[in-house]
């Protein structure tokens, strides 16, 4: 036992039948997969503060290792994919959120055991139905969409040779015909012909600076490209009042709900020989077809998905006495996930007449921003991730007097393949209302604050291997005293490529640093007034462009005590320090650059002329050095976690209650900032204000971020005899940190010379979080308090089972944004606003969806006060003082309700009906609000539910369910 860890009480999840026992919350709706849904169930995982968003801290740290069967599903590179078992092959999970010893190599773990056959033949099937009349409508729908969704499967074991040879199989399949709804922004009708009348700002002719008469755009004045794509992209609003301009567009379409269609194979041979050694095999697949359609206006939406997996694992147990034992296992997890667009962005190009951009026949589409109203920019471009783990390990345990002693090693290769394609392939086209006062007219005219132009990356061929020795002891020092100590090591080195396709900025030089082998495939169309250097040239490491750290060293402590004589009060403690697992995530960010290109033009108009406008909205080569360049510091060390834990378990009157007080400290974070940002200045921005001319942004990965996390915790749990079982807690969390999680690599900071102004609240960590579950068998029937004499009463009443789940957490941290101008003279369009002082950033009243806080709170920089957002800033050479995070979204409840019954069928055959209900009292969830006040329209309106991240609650979803079990 791992007593140093903060640890679920696995006694009540050993079975696939225990975690059916519980209301399964929408388990079939969403795409986060299983293990997703164990750590967001508060029902299957008893750890107070299990949701995800409040262990955001540790996967961003040291990462969260998910594992079946003691294989990594693809942790360590890029977060769990598909790797996934079905419900009916797990026989065991074990979830560690805190201080893990030195096995481990991440502060939390997550472990999945499968399912053995037994000399005894068991087996179950089950069959889920779930449509739209037993759904409710979304609260911001006006009907409740089409849905029939049908699940099912089983699983069967048993022996092939009694008390040798065992077998475990499970299927489970899941089908969906279903639309889906889609609340999005499209511009006004009165905008699509230039009349702009009804707006309270002034709309600008930047060709003379003067108003439009009557705010009115000529129509000889709106651009024959901007009117084709308004015609192909933009639908008239067809929700809501006149003039409503966020979520004023719904619509339902065919589609999938989530990954809702798929088939799931599992296998397990196990087989024990004479001398007490055991092997067994396990073979998964997995294959989740997807047609979706993403949040966004029609027809830009609609995209399909292909994602796969396979996994294998071959365990061997050898026993050399009672006191030493050995298991080595081997394994490989291989997922494959495809997607597109179903438009392809050259026929849409060629259609509304841009020109420029040569790319051709790939399934992405142009990426249209136009800021507060709406956008054609999607998060799933064309896509494939093609990622496979090999994996060997090897643990021996060895139990000497008052020790357990445990040692081995762990040895994870990683190939990570693929390609990804921008949106920006076909260009990026941004209006910002910089020149007219309003960004819909900058659209109309054609001209864009700024456009963007990648040659797509070629695809990836990263490896990279993790190599890790551990030793760890449990001493018994005593009755009341067990001590927990280990240490581990871990050699993590940075990837590399295989054909050398990866570079690296060098800020002594100025110069992309390439390894000799990807010199020979460098982009012939790059431009040649960029310097481009060897490895050896620049003195960098020749394969990974990165130093491999070697002195990795991770302890980690613990102690568990029983300060009384009756045993019900244990004080636990312990101390650990944990690697952070980053350098899959740097390997991909190394991609691209003279093998691709990025190009950033940013417009300026000069008496009345703009450098560039539609048809043709890209300088000509040449004209300008614009590049964009990337880089990891060669130096970059690895980041690490130091977390500590103490807790007090107490038994008070048959219940078992937890209080826990876990932190953590993180430092060398990765963060990103932009070297070529000159500082801010009154000096307008030009050019040769870079440090670097040739070159646009230059995004720079290094060390230096924080993170500190502390969080008490409380839990009480229950058993009443056996018929009532409850589990509650409460976790308050504290997460401070400069490195906003976006990826591994944070969030580029505002300001490269001012990192204190990025501290704020983790935007992923809930302050306040309370949930509960309860399990109650009725009083009725056979073997209960009454009418256990009555045959009817039994088969009608008697042994029906409820089981309620219930959560609560405060809503997520936001930052208000603004749009369209550069108070800081860096080239950095937009960003946080100022604050008005003396203003409440809470509306004058209640709170409502429209108005969930008061945008009068914030100004443009360099905006008077009372004119908060006005047409020409004050040239004030400084960025906004708002912080990050300083808002707060809706907060997150839900509710959910199950009811079963089993039926005996014959002596060892019965079934089970059962009614799930999610989200059973139909409570509303919100996202997060509009928070660009450069568009009072929609700014502080919330026009949608909350998304899945946060769990699934969704409206209503009432399920059915029957499962025969033998």
């Amino acid at each position: 036992a791992a007593i140093s860890t903060e640890t679920t009480n696995i006694s009540n999840i050993k079975t696939s039948r225990d975690l059916q026992e519980l209301p399964l919350i929408s388990r079939h709706g969403g795409d986060q997969g299983f293990y997703s849904y164990v750590l967001q169930n508060p029902g299957v995982n008893s750890m107070p503060g299990n949701s995800l968003n409040n262990v955001q801290g540790i996967r961003q740290q040291s990462g969260v290792l998910p594992t079946m069967d003691g294989i990594a599903v693809m942790a360590y590179p890029i977060g769990p994919g598909p790797v996934q078992p079905s419900l009916e092959g797990v026989q065991e999970v074990n979830v560690q959120l805190a201080n893990t010893p030195a096995e481990f190599a991440t502060a939390a773990n997550f472990a999945v055991v499968t399912k053995s056959g037994t000399n005894q033949l068991h087996g179950t099937g089950f069959w889920a139905y779930n449509g739209n009349s037993l759904n409710a409508r979304d609260f911001f729908s006006t009907a409740r969409p089409f849905r029939v969704y049908n699940n099912f499967g089983g699983g069967i074991g048993g022996a092939i040779r009694k008390d040798k040879t065992f077998f475990f199989g499970n299927y489970e399949g899941s089908r969906e015909a279903a639309k889906v709804v889609v609340t999005a922004n499209t511009p006004l009708p009165a905008w699509r012909t230039g009349d702009f009348s009804a707006q309270s700002g002034r709309v600008i002719d930047p060709l003379t600076g003067e108003q439009f008469p009557g705010n009115r755009i000529p129509a000889n004045r709106i651009h024959p490209v901007s009117q084709k794509v308004q015609d192909y992209f933009f639908p008239l609003p067809n929700f809501g009042a006149s003039g409503l301009q966020a979520g004023n567009w719904r619509g339902q379409f065919p589609g999938n709900t989530g990954f809702t269609r798929f088939d799931d194979f599992g296998v397990r041979v196990d087989q024990n020989f004479k001398n007490g050694d055991r092997v067994y095999v396990r073979v998964n697949y997995r294959r989740l077809p997807l047609t979706a359609r993403e949040a966004s206006l029609p027809p830009v939406g609609e995209r399909v998905q292909l994602r796969g997996s396979r996994s294998a694992v071959i365990s061997w147990t050898h026993l050399f006495s009672s006191a030493l034992l050995n298991e080595f296992r081997t394994g490989f997890t291989r997922q494959r996930n495809y997607y597109y667009p179903a438009l392809i962005g050259s026929d849409i190009l060629q259609q509304v007449g841009i020109q420029g951009v040569t790319t051709k026949d790939i399934h992405n589409v142009p990426a249209f921003n136009i800021t507060g109203i709406t956008s054609t920019d999607q998060p799933n471009s064309q896509a494939l991730t093609l990622d496979t783990s090999f994996q060997w390990t090897d643990n021996l345990s060895w139990t000497r007097g008052r020790h357990a002693m445990k040692f081995g090693f762990d040895v994870i290769r990683d190939q990570l393949g693929g390609y990804n394609y921008p949106n920006s392939m076909y260009g990026s086209y941004n209006f910002n209302g910089v020149y007219t006062g309003s960004p819909y007219g900058d659209f109309l005219l054609g001209i864009p604050q700024t456009t963007q132009l990648t040659i797509p990356n070629p695809p990836r061929y990263l490896r990279g291997t993790l190599w890790s020795w551990y030793a760890q002891d449990q001493f018994k020092v005593n009755q009341k005293l067990t001590l927990n100590y280990g240490v581990r090591y871990q050699l993590l080195g940075p990837y590399y490529d295989r054909y050398g396709s990866i570079a690296n900025f060098d800020p002594k030089t100025g110069a992309f640093v390439l390894p000799e082998a990807g010199m020979s495939h460098v982009n012939p169309f790059y431009p040649k007034n960029i310097p481009i250097l060897s490895a050896s040239q620049a003195g960098f490491p020749e394969k990974t462009l990165v130093r491999f750290p070697k002195n990795s060293v991770y302890p980690r402590i613990g102690a568990a005590y029983k300060p009384f004589a009756d045993d019900k009060t244990v004080i636990r403690a312990g101390y650990g320090i944990y690697g952070n697992l980053v350098y899959g995530s740097l390997a991909r960010a190394l991609g691209g650059g003279p093998f691709s290109g990025s190009t950033t033009y940013t417009n300026a108009i000069t008496n009345g002329v703009p450098l560039f406008s539609f048809p043709s909205p890209f300088l000509p080569t040449g004209a300008t050095a614009t590049q964009n360049a990337f880089g990891v510091n060669p130096e970059l060390s690895t980041p690490y976690t130091q977390q500590w834990n103490l807790t007090v378990e107490r038994q008070v009157a048959g219940a078992a209650l937890r209080v826990s007080y876990v932190g953590s400290h993180s430092v060398n974070l990765i963060y990103t900032r932009n070297l070529n940002q000159p500082p801010p200045s009154t000096i307008p921005f030009s050019n040769n204000r870079r440090y670097y001319p040739i070159f646009n942004n230059i995004s720079y990965y290094e060390n230096g971020g924080n993170q500190r996390y502390n969080g008490f915790q409380a839990t009480i749990a229950k058993n009443y005899g056996n018929s009532l079982t409850f589990n509650t807690g409460y976790t308050w969390a504290k997460d401070l940190t400069d490195t906003q999680e976006g990826t591994f690599t944070g969030q580029t900071i505002q300001d490269q010379f001012d990192r204190r102004s990025e501290k704020a609240n983790n935007l992923l960590t809930a302050t306040h979080r309370v949930y509960g579950y309860a399990i109650y068998q009725l009083p009725v029937g056979k073997g209960r308090r009454y009418l256990n004499g009555s045959r009817a009463g039994n088969l009608v009443l008697g042994g029906w089972q409820i089981a309620v789940n219930g959560m609560m957490q405060s809503g997520q941290f936001f930052t208000p944004t603004f749009a369209g101008f550069d108070p800081s003279n860096t080239n950095s369009i937009g960003g946080r606003p100022d604050v008005v002082a003396g203003v409440s950033t809470n509306p004058a009243g209640e709170r409502s969806i429209s108005n969930w806080f008061n945008a009068a709170a914030f100004k443009i920089p360099g905006c008077p006060d009372g004119t908060p957002i006005c047409a020409r800033p004050d040239n004030i050479g400084r960025f906004g003082n708002a912080g990050i995070g300083i808002l707060r979204g809706h907060p997150i409840s839900n509710f959910d309700l199950a009811l079963s019954k089993y039926f005996p069928l014959r002596e060892n055959l019965r079934l089970q009906f059962r009614l799930n209900m999610a989200n059973a009292l139909n409570h509303p969830n919100f996202a997060l609000p509009a928070s660009n006040i450069s568009v009072p329209a929609t700014v502080g309106r919330i026009t949608s539910s909350v998304p899945a991240t946060f769990g699934t609650v969704a409206p209503r979803e009432i399920d059915l369910q029957l499962r025969i079990e033998f």
